[in-house]
């Protein structure tokens, strides 16, 4: 009895394992079959095999524990545990109403992918939800036209259902039709009118005896990064252009930078060219405005007028020896003998008699007096005017004042700095009775053709082209004096001065002319009594280093 109790448990045991896998297998393929689209076949497929496994094991046990229930086989036995003392299995039929031993079928019809059901004793078939098909049915149909779609094409009922349940998957965003991008135009180039040359100083040395006295002007936007970015820059141009004087703006220098040993500017710069050099920094502000001139060195004949020397105040150096020179070939370059003539940096033509500065005085190249500033502390405190007086003339180097970007400085410059700055130049040429000259960036473009945009609306509210300033400008030709350029080339279009950096406008010439020579009327009258007449301005756009380029000034000085 023992033997058929222990067999009796271990038939229960069986039962309630095959009930518990059997419904454990029933949630996992209803949970599986809700699940998302991709993992339904392999779920499906994996439910009907242990679902049959399941239904096999249950009808498999049934059968067992019924032949096995006969009853000889179910006679109690002295040792019967109490708890199965009282159970007969004689008559022992499960309950109608439990699960547990109600034969369940479970099929699966998978002939086909879109007719598929459970089928349960008491439970309506359910349809299963097909989506990778239909998925497939909505790529073909986005590659049809709609035209192209006929009756016998519409979708099943079966097809619809599902379709309408089946939440649309996201549609791709249409990428937008690439724009057809304008072709990048090149810069619109300014062209530089051609201007004559008007001067020819050998022919004028040969032809009347002459001197044609050269000035040059420069803003250098910073005298030490133009030496670091091109150390003989200055060297070249005045060799090239054999420059008798050579004004600088916008230095940036302090005078610690002029003593400076390792800079070797001053008695260093343009020394072995023959230059004696003068700065004049700013105190204001550092590394911010500055002037300086170079002037070659000319020596005076012995017996010269009082106030006239190799210095040019007066005084000469003592190593030099006061003796009677006949020739200046040792202070000028020289030049090949093969050429024939003498220009008037000219070789030495002692010998055949013509005179090296032609019939002029010497002492007329000699500066008599150097300055600084215009007498008024809160502009001399920029270093910004440097004045040198020669025995017919005198020049003084401008460096004025920028408006600011916010023209903040705007008042400053027409209502005070432009009209003191007028005042000084007239009472110089009173005191000293010869005309004057004055030369630089002057920061104004004077009418549109000094700029190469003229009409832009930005131009009023732009430093250098307001109206205040050009008017102010006006003001000071009005007042009896001349721009040289302007004067001798008037039609001139395109010659600019200045080129802002930043937006590349120097290869296209995109520019404004803001560096003049400003002078005197007399200085163009070209009657023979007058020795000092203008007779030709231009400019050099191709010498770079700054974003100002050099301009130039021919003085024709008679005997």
């Amino acid at each position: 009895m023992k033997a058929i109790r222990r067999n009796q448990s271990t038939h229960c045991r069986s039962l309630l394992l095959s009930r518990f896998r059997f419904y454990f297998y029933t949630i996992i393929f209803c949970s599986i079959a809700r699940s998302a689209s991709c993992f339904q076949q392999a779920s499906r497929r994996s439910v009907s095999f242990f679902s049959r496994q399941g239904s096999v094991q249950v009808q498999e046990q049934v059968q067992r524990f019924s032949s096995s229930s006969s009853p000889s086989s179910l006679a109690q036995t002295p040792n019967q545990q109490p708890s199965l003392a009282n159970h007969s299995l004689r008559n022992y039929k499960p309950r109608p109403s439990h699960p547990t031993f109600q034969t369940r079928t479970l099929t699966l019809n998978m002939a086909s992918d879109s007719d598929e059901s459970i089928e349960s004793t008491g439970r309506p078939k359910r349809k299963v939800k097909v989506k990778r098909k239909v998925k497939v049915k909505r790529k073909v149909a986005k590659k049809r036209k709609a035209s192209d779609i006929s009756d016998d094409d519409a979708p099943a009922p079966a097809e619809v259902v599902a379709k309408s349940k089946v939440k649309p998957s996201p549609k791709k965003k249409a990428s937008p039709a690439k724009k057809n991008k304008k072709k990048v135009e090149p810069q619109r180039i300014t062209e530089r009118d051609e201007i004559p040359k008007l001067w020819n100083a050998q022919e004028e040395l040969k032809k009347n005896g002459s001197y044609t006295f050269k000035i040059m002007s420069w803003n250098v936007a910073g005298l030490r990064g133009l030496l670091k970015k091109q150390p003989t820059a200055l060297q070249d141009l005045v060799t090239k252009h054999d420059v008798d004087v050579l004004c600088l703006q916008e230095t940036k220098l302090q005078e610690m930078h002029v003593t400076d040993p390792k800079l070797k500017l001053q008695g260093h710069l343009l020394e072995e060219e023959g230059y004696r050099s003068t700065y004049y920094c700013a105190t204001a502000k550092k590394g911010y405005s500055g002037t300086a001139v170079f002037i070659k060195r000319q020596t005076a004949k012995a017996g010269g007028e009082k106030g006239t020397g190799e210095n040019g105040d007066g005084s000469t150096n003592k190593k030099t020896k006061k003796k009677k020179q006949a020739t200046l070939g040792a202070f000028l370059k020289k030049k090949d003998a093969d050429e024939g003539e003498a220009d008037k940096a000219g070789t030495d033509k002692a010998e055949e008699g013509t005179p090296i500065l032609g019939d002029i005085d010497i002492n007329d190249l000699i500066p008599t007096n150097i300055s600084t500033g215009i007498g008024h502390e809160e502009h001399d405190s920029e270093g910004r005017v440097l004045s040198v007086d020669f025995p017919r003339f005198s020049i003084a180097n401008v460096y004025t004042p920028n408006s600011g970007a916010k023209l903040d400085r705007l008042s400053y410059r027409t209502d005070n700095w432009d009209t003191q700055f007028l005042q000084y130049m007239q009472d110089k040429e009173n005191k000293l009775d010869v005309p004057v000259i004055w030369l630089g960036d002057l920061n104004v473009a004077h009418n549109f053709r000094d700029t190469w945009n003229e009409g832009a609306p930005h131009l009023k509210k732009s430093a250098g082209t307001t109206a205040e300033e050009r008017e102010s400008f006006q003001e000071q030709l009005d007042s009896g004096f001349i721009d040289a350029f302007r004067e001798l080339h008037p039609e001139a279009m395109g010659h600019y001065s200045f080129w802002s950096q930043r937006a590349g406008n120097r290869s296209p010439n995109k520019g404004l002319r803001l560096d003049y020579f400003v002078c005197s009327k007399e200085l163009f009258n070209t009657e023979e009594t007058n020795k000092v007449v203008v007779r030709d301005s231009f400019l050099l756009p191709d010498v770079t280093g700054s974003d100002h380029c050099p301009v130039v000034l021919e003085l024709e000085i008679r005997k």
